[in-house]
């Protein structure tokens, strides 16, 4: 049982170094490109790639553990979509996201914006805000539902987010802590139910 209590800790103490790492080199890298885009000429627009499968940019987005945010946008949208990419993900470097388009003028407006974003679905109301109870906010969140569930099926780890929130930090390195943290836990239950 000792054995088994050091190495959940040697676990612990390894992810948050890591995660205390990863931080620090953000910050400093926060720290000096911000003094230096004030003085330099605004940044050449990113040219990015377009796929044919939901999954192939999925793969390309996501980080090195497969984590990838996910955030479904449509026409009604997109201004809000742009809000939410720059006070959010920009801001706290979550480079690990992709906006799922509902109707291709959705992607191509973010695009335009060298937004990565996937064109997933049409829908005939793409255009209109749809209110909550609704046939069509309904079939929205249908769309939402099967892009989400393509997403786990193919062994993602999917954080999923509405574009009406706001980020105070990148919310990835706590979720990947806190997901070890309680795998670590639910093992030693498991292994502990087994053995007594």
């Amino acid at each position: 049982m000792h054995c088994f209590l050091i190495a959940v800790l040697t676990c612990l103490v390894f992810t948050l170094s890591k995660y205390l790492t990863e931080r620090l080199a953000i910050t400093t890298a926060t720290t000096t490109g911000e003094k230096s885009l004030e003085i330099s000429s605004p940044p050449v627009p990113e040219v990015l790639p377009e796929y044919e499968y939901f999954i192939e940019a999925i793969d390309t987005r996501a980080d090195r553990d497969r984590y990838i945010v996910l955030a479904m946008a449509d026409e009604a949208f997109v201004d809000m979509a742009i809000n939410f990419y720059e006070a959010s993900l920009q801001a706290h470097h979550v480079n690990n996201f992709l906006f799922v388009g509902v109707g291709r003028r959705t992607c191509r407006t973010l695009r335009n914006l060298s937004i990565p974003c996937f064109y997933y679905a049409d829908d005939p109301n793409a255009g209109e805000a749809s209110d909550y109870g609704q046939r069509n906010f309904i079939r929205k969140m249908n769309i939402r539902t099967e892009m989400i569930i393509e997403a786990l099926t193919a062994n993602f780890s999917v954080i999923h987010t509405d574009m009406d929130v706001a980020f105070l930090s990148n919310p990835v390195s706590e979720i990947k802590v806190t997901c070890l943290v309680l795998c670590l836990l639910f093992t030693r239950v498991y292994v502990w139910r087994i053995l007594c």
